[in-house]
């Protein structure tokens, strides 16, 4: 309950007892939109925020990106880039490792590791659940 007429805050201003001040809400995070077109090119959208995965964004859709792993190990959740490969995280040696042993084409990445890091990016998936 506030004091009359200010006395708690002129009193602690005089003392130099300032409250501390709330912190500051930290920025949402900027959001994101992916586009899934399907193996039989049906296209599927979500919006949700940067930092996402492919995979972690497609599994807010009806019918997710199939992955057998998560661990960047199996290449099950292969897809290609359509759109927006420059609002995409770098591919780690392990990634490109993991592509190579799965025989999958140059320019494809693993949607398990691949961060939507901005913007809007549009997919081909090969395999969805």
């Amino acid at each position: 309950m506030p004091s009359p007429f200010g006395i708690r805050r002129r009193i602690k201003a005089l003392l130099g007892i300032t409250p501390k001040a709330a912190p500051a809400a930290e920025p949402e995070p900027e959001k994101i939109t992916l586009v899934i077109l399907g193996p039989k090119g049906d296209e599927q959208t979500v919006t949700t925020y940067a930092g996402s995965t492919i995979l972690g964004a497609s599994g807010q859709l009806r019918h997710p990106i199939a992955s057998g792993c998560s661990d960047n190990s199996c290449g099950t959740c292969h897809v290609e880039i359509l759109e927006g490969a420059d609002n995409l995280s770098e591919p780690s040696n392990r990634e490109k490792s993991t592509l190579k042993q799965s025989n999958h084409p140059a320019g494809q990445r693993l949607a398990c590791r691949t961060e939507i890091l901005h913007g809007s990016v549009k997919v081909k998936a090969f395999e969805l659940v």
